[in-house]
């Protein structure tokens, strides 16, 4: 498990004051990581809602769009659930020529690529079908045959997993295997409840967006038992609309998971 070094905890930035360069440079993960550094990134209502009137888009700002942008363009890959990639545009991300510059030279590949997590192996067929990135697909080793088949035939990166269920583990394992180190967890709520059920977050971005919405939606993570995971507060975005963005990336202290 990696731990992240970045700006000091009480360094905030004015979002509207900074370039997108200068963006990339404070979101940029880590250095020399060996293993795969998972960072999620959500947006949430002052009140803990993810969803307002059943999409997180309503929550959002101008300002979280700005950094969820730069959040992508600083990644290796887009690692999302099924459902997830069913319900938004993930084929064939593109970069701008400005972001392209800053990746080259930065190390990183030009195209970001999107991982996919599926047990069954159900893939949006837009994702199979994309211009340029084949997608990264994670699928447990029970999916039914005739998916599978469609996989393989698609030119999809295809890794099948031991024991039906992709764990967090296998999942970290084959990102590993794929060189792809600078994770960005997209989501939905299910995949992220269940890297944090099992200790494999890394980092977190949490947009507040400046709403109350009450209502029935759910949290960002849920899981049966509670699972507490230590974090640092790792710098803090604002913007002029009231968003408050906070970067935080597991503590420096040894890991800790309790159940109550």
């Amino acid at each position: 498990m990696t731990n992240a070094a970045g700006v000091a905890y009480s360094t905030v930035h004015d979002v509207e004051t900074i370039s997108d360069d200068a963006l990339r440079d404070l979101l940029a993960y880590p250095d020399g990581l060996r293993s795969p550094h998972l960072r999620a990134n959500f947006i949430a209502s002052i009140d803990g809602a993810v969803t307002l009137r059943g999409s997180g888009r309503s929550l959002g700002t101008p300002t979280d769009r700005r950094v969820f942008a730069r959040l992508r363009e600083v990644a290796d890959v887009v690692l999302v659930g099924a459902t997830t990639a069913a319900a938004a545009p993930y084929a064939d991300l593109h970069m701008s020529p400005e972001a392209s510059a800053w990746r080259a030279s930065h190390g990183l590949g030009l195209d970001l690529p999107v991982a996919v997590v599926s047990s069954r192996g159900v893939i949006p067929p837009h994702l199979l079908t994309g211009e340029t990135v084949p997608p990264v697909v994670l699928v447990g080793d029970g999916a039914d045959e005739a998916a599978r088949r469609t996989l393989e035939r698609s030119g999809a990166r295809v890794t099948m997993i031991a024991g039906g269920r992709v764990s967090s583990a296998a999942i970290r394992g084959a990102l590993a295997a794929a060189g792809l180190t600078r994770v960005l967890v997209e989501g939905g709520p299910t995949l992220f409840s269940q890297l944090v059920g099992d200790d494999e977050i890394d980092e977190l971005c949490l947009t507040t967006s400046p709403k109350l919405v009450a209502g029935p939606a759910r949290r960002i993570a849920a899981s049966a038992d509670h699972v507490e995971i230590t974090m640092e507060r790792n710098g803090i975005l604002i913007g002029a609309d009231g968003t408050v963005i906070v970067r935080w990336v597991r503590a420096r202290s040894p890991r800790s998971v309790g159940v109550s």
